[in-house]
């Protein structure tokens, strides 16, 4: 059987696929992110998930596509972890979870691929192969329009009281929010990206809001700023995007790309399907 993994920062997505019968199992487990799990974290994570473990002798072939492997030792720390995980592999790849957004959004056409889900990123694909990137720089100075940025800004806004009233009593009382906590889950606890991430929903709540509204706005406007026009003669091509942000706020991107004069492609959930389906095409 030939395992496929999809990996953000925040969650990973797994599909098993029998090359027999041609049958598809779905696992979930938290997102594995080589730049700063450790190996044990990261085989932790998998075991996470009960169904998947039971699944770990059947497995000969792992396909796994994640944040954050962007190096030889990053891609070589979760190759190592798979190993041990899956004890009857004879063939495993790991590559960079650009590469699955190329061909989640693009498939074998040219185009520029992006994520922007927990974090972002974009990268120029020729339909077989990643052939321009400008590499993520992180939540802390960059990720923009990514969950990760957008709860930032809302944390921020919190804290300096600039929150519209609604929103901030929304907070208060579903997220009892208060100083010492955000200070303590931001600078001091694991994944602090994955935190900021976790007040995206708040997005979607006051979706209709004029602050909401101009927050998304100036959101994607840096994305696009940073990571669209970097690249040469980026009105020719489709762009396609992956990732929960992008998905849910397909209409308000879309008057964004209007702005830069941008024709847009795929908008794409969750690729896991995608990537298994071009695989599985080309045996």
């Amino acid at each position: 059987m030939t395992l496929f993994a999809d990996s953000g920062s925040t969650k990973t997505s797994w599909l098993l696929y029998d090359n027999a019968t041609g049958s598809k199992e779905y696992f979930t487990t938290l997102g594995i992110y080589p730049t700063i799990h450790s190996k044990e974290e990261i085989i932790q994570k998998i075991f996470s998930n009960p169904d998947l473990i039971k699944k770990i002798d059947n497995v000969n072939e792992i396909k796994y596509f994640g944040a954050g492997c962007s190096s030889a030792e990053r891609i070589a720390l979760v190759e190592s972890a798979l190993r041990d995980v899956f004890p009857k592999l004879t063939s495993v790849s790991v590559e960079h979870d650009m590469k699955a957004a190329a061909i989640a959004a693009c498939g074998t056409q040219p185009g520029i691929a992006c994520i922007i889900g927990t974090g972002s990123n974009s990268v120029f694909y020729d339909g077989v192969h990643l052939t321009e990137s400008y590499a993520g720089i992180g939540y802390v100075l960059g990720d923009e329009a990514s969950g990760a940025y957008f709860g930032k800004i809302i944390l921020r806004d919190f804290l300096y009281h600039l929150l519209p009233q609604e929103i901030e009593s929304y907070l208060l009382s579903e997220y009892k929010l208060e100083k010492n906590m955000i200070f303590h889950l931001v600078y001091k606890e694991a994944s602090p990206n994955r935190y900021l991430a976790s007040f995206a929903p708040i997005l979607s709540k006051f979706r209709e809001t004029d602050y909401v509204q101009v927050l998304l706005q100036r959101g994607f406007t840096e994305f696009f700023d940073f990571h669209i026009t970097c690249f040469e003669n980026y009105q020719d091509y489709p762009i396609g995007f992956v990732g929960s942000i992008a998905t849910i706020f397909k209409n308000e991107l879309e008057k964004v790309a209007d702005d830069f004069e941008c024709t847009l492609g795929k908008f794409v959930t969750n690729p896991i399907d995608e990537i298994a389906n071009c695989y599985i095409a080309q045996r």
